[in-house]
């Protein structure tokens, strides 16, 4: 009897490993699935890409082209909110390109695609003046032009604040972290009190000096680093 209960618990012992090598199995089936699924999404995405840059651009504008200031090009998928996509996209395409082409603005308002999406690049004596965070009249004037087209779309809208390295500690602004913070949130606020933009697919962001475009060297280059970025991400959430 001795002897046959031991058999028993030997043949016991080696039961986990058929469970083991299914449970391997299964892993191995659910990661290739997964891996064939991204893959599929990967080109579902590049064809998106590759239709949306034909229409904006017409296959002509080469790749560098839509970083010069004023030039818009658009190669990300931008989610329509309302209407036929061809008739926002179109909308949304002539609407930057006047913002950016106006005579009178165009030193000041940029429009260009990054890693980031669609930026719209507005200097800082074009919204405040130094020092402060209060809109200037003309500022608000800009913003009528944007929100509006920015509005029909579905994607993220991040609104950054960017300054020179010129220190500032005054009653109102102890750093450049405080002064960009606020500059961008009442960029934030407008967009909410005065167009009703839903607060959940708006964020503001301020890097103070830390994200210069030019050298804090001259006069010239700080007044390029001040300033405001309106971003259409490529996402209908805000990436963290």
């Amino acid at each position: 009897m001795k002897r046959k209960k031991t058999e028993e618990e030997h043949e016991n012992n080696e039961r986990w490993l058929i469970t083991y090598a299914d449970l391997i199995t299964l892993l191995l089936a659910f990661f290739i699935m997964m891996y064939v699924f991204s893959k599929k999404d990967t080109q579902k995405y590049e064809e998106v890409v590759g239709h949306l840059k034909t229409i904006f651009t017409g296959g002509a504008n080469a790749p560098g082209q839509a970083k010069a200031a004023g030039i818009v090009s658009f190669d990300l998928p931008i989610k329509m909110a309302q209407g036929s996509s061809e008739e926002v996209q179109k909308k949304l395409k002539d609407e930057l390109h006047s913002l950016a082409g106006n005579g009178a603005s165009q030193k000041n308002i940029s429009v260009f695609v990054d890693e980031r999406g669609t930026v719209i690049r507005i200097l800082d004596k074009a919204f405040f003046d130094e020092g402060k965070a209060d809109f200037k009249e003309k500022a608000k004037n800009a913003l009528d032009k944007i929100v509006p087209v920015v509005k029909s779309v579905n994607n993220h809208i991040r609104i950054e604040g960017h300054t020179d390295n010129v220190p500032i500690n005054t009653r109102e602004f102890r750093s450049n972290w405080e002064l960009s913070v606020r500059r961008a949130t009442e960029v934030v606020r407008y967009f909410i009190e005065k167009y009703d933009f839903s607060p959940e697919r708006i964020s503001a962001v301020g890097y103070a000096e830390h994200r210069p475009v030019a050298p804090n060297d001259t006069a010239e280059n700080r007044a390029l680093n001040r300033r405001i970025e309106i971003i259409i991400t490529k996402s209908t959430k805000e990436l963290l």
